[in-house]
């Protein structure tokens, strides 16, 4: 085999190996870690958050805690990538969603006045 050959073949493995890794199995092994954060002005009394795929909000993640305005907590749900769904609710009641966020893209989720983003 000339060279030319070898070198062709050796970017074919490569792109290859590349295009596996960049597929869906990778995205499972992905960074996961976001950070709540509360720019809202209002104390988040509750926060909800899970895969997309799930049929309900499962448990409140703060627990007995809350999040004071201009604060924020960090969560890391573990190696499962995908789209998650995320609720908060303030301490007056009122409740904000955001759904199918790329937990593989976001690192942050900001409760604000006007509702949730993802950054």
């Amino acid at each position: 085999m000339d060279k030319g050959c070898q070198m062709f073949r050796r970017f074919a493995i490569a792109a290859t190996l590349l295009a596996v890794a960049s597929g869906p199995a990778f995205a499972q092994g992905c960074d996961t870690r976001f950070t709540l954060r509360n720019s809202s002005g209002a104390a988040v009394n509750e926060f909800y958050f899970g895969p997309s795929s799930q049929s309900d909000w499962g448990r409140d993640r703060l627990g007995e805690n809350v999040v004071p305005a201009g604060r924020s907590v960090t969560y890391n749900p573990g190696g499962r990538g995908g789209n998650y769904d995320f609720k908060v609710v303030w301490a007056n009641g009122e409740r904000a969603e955001i759904m199918r966020v790329n937990i593989c893209e976001t690192s942050e989720i900001v409760a604000t006045r006007s509702g949730i983003e993802a950054r």
